[in-house]
């Protein structure tokens, strides 16, 4: 759930909005255990931090196929009380993402399928070198196998289709040699009291973390977005003036035609944590750039606690591993092609934006523009009876046809077609797999 509203009669009825997720919040009957606000660290901007966690949810269902813990929420901002609203709402996402319904669950071939299904062959995969690591867990996608699928709406064919459980929930493990097509992860969950503004921003994140990808696998070298004197960032700037950070911007905004920033944050007196990446997609460019200094201070927080780290990249699969690892300052000079001047600049005023528009036409307006390059959108609900008796809608959203995030260094889908096609769409050499970042993914 999103909230990029900055107060005044807007940002008052946004609040107002994100308070229904308290009916979520307290005792145990409900899932969301509490909120609590982070402490500041020393030479860190002000920001008010929250962390919500529903604590172990396996006491309210016993038949999942895995058992999460520690799901949290994170929300970052000048506002509190907004900043813990948006960590509860975080948490009520990850909560109806994680919980399995077996109901919604049918065993079958793609074979069997046919057309109500999702194209095997449109999902993205992993390359020949990939799966012939020996340590390697996933597979080429073969119609003959069975596995589980989940009824979806097609927003770009107006249809339902079949689309497999892998990309549906966020801890459902493989039962199934056939399910081992992908690692789950997150992208496109999204929850709101309108479903057509959670259908807007789990697109949203999806077209964000295609452009990720595209931007490190590929080590893009974006023109840089000069925010120094915009006034729209009076308050951002005053905030991180005094906490030894610099925050570099990027045009990342893909194909697709929706406004994307990249972003740097850098830290160069910091002892383990010099470079971070965030990065954000969505209508308004002015408002993903708030989000973005808004979400970095919660980053740097979870950063800077203490973590596992693997020594092999290859046996990364956290979504800290890479960031924890690349944020070390004698890792700098792997974000050369983006830190490096000089290199072309443009202004916000320069990246496109979405027709002004309510979140119904603002949906149908993202389903077009993926449509122009020939990616679908599909979209399952994922509505849990407290979400809904809190008047909220949970959707999970997946295009097959953008690149995906992946944490899992072994696994980074190099066999997708669009790592490939993309870069030259956006007017950028395409380097083939053997060039690409060696460097695991610096984004979490």
């Amino acid at each position: 759930m999103r909230d990029d509203s900055q107060g005044g009669a807007n940002g008052d009825s946004e609040l107002d909005g994100l308070r229904r997720v308290e009916a979520v919040s307290g005792p145990a009957v409900r899932p969301v255990r509490g909120s609590t606000r982070l402490p500041p660290l020393p030479g860190e901007p002000p920001y008010s931090v929250f962390v919500s966690s529903i604590g172990d949810p396996t006491v309210l269902w016993s038949d999942t196929p895995a058992q999460p813990q520690g799901l949290d929420g994170a929300g970052g901002g000048v506002d509190p009380e907004r900043a813990r609203l948006i960590s509860v709402a975080e948490a009520v996402e990850r909560y109806t993402n994680a919980f399995y319904q077996p109901h919604m669950v049918r065993w079958a071939s793609a074979d069997e399928l046919g057309d109500e299904a999702v194209s095997l062959q449109s999902l993205p995969r992993c390359s020949a070198a990939e799966l012939a690591d020996e340590a390697n867990w996933l597979i080429d996608p073969d119609p003959s196998l069975p596995q589980r699928w989940v009824r979806g709406w097609s927003l770009t064919r107006g249809r339902p289709v079949w689309v497999p459980a892998t990309y549906v929930w966020l801890f459902t493990a493989h039962e199934a040699y056939g399910e081992r097509i992908a690692n789950p992860i997150s992208t496109g969950c999204a929850v709101h009291s309108d479903v057509h503004q959670a259908l807007v921003n789990g697109i949203c994140e999806a077209v964000e973390r295609d452009a990720i990808s595209l931007v490190w696998l590929q080590r893009l070298e974006l023109p840089e977005i000069d925010v120094s004197d915009d006034p729209a960032f009076t308050a951002q700037r005053d905030l991180v003036r005094d906490g030894f950070v610099e925050y570099r911007f990027y045009d990342a905004t893909t194909d697709v035609g929706v406004p994307t920033v990249y972003a740097v944050v850098l830290s160069d007196h910091h002892e383990s944590l010099g470079q971070l990446v965030m990065c954000a997609s969505g209508p308004d460019p002015v408002g993903i750039v708030r989000k973005i200094y808004r979400e970095a201070a919660s980053s740097r927080i979870a950063l800077q606690m203490p973590h596992q780290v693997p020594d092999d990249p290859q046996d990364f699969t956290s979504v800290l591993h890479g960031a924890i690892r690349m944020g070390r300052p004698e890792q700098r000079d792997a974000f050369d092609f983006l830190l490096k001047r000089p290199r072309p600049t443009r202004s916000l005023a320069d990246l496109p934006s979405a027709p002004a528009a309510d979140p119904a036409e603002q949906l149908a307006w993202l389903v077009q523009r993926l449509d122009a390059i020939r990616a679908e959108v599909i979209a399952v609900e994922l509505t849990t009876s407290e979400a809904r008796h809190a008047g909220l809608r949970s959707v999970r959203v997946i295009v097959p046809g953008l690149m995906p995030l992946s944490f899992v260094h072994r696994n980074r889908y190099l066999g997708h077609p669009r790592l490939y096609r993309a870069p030259e769409a956006m007017g950028f050499t395409s380097r083939p797999e053997h060039e690409l970042n060696p460097h695991p993914q610096p984004f979490a």
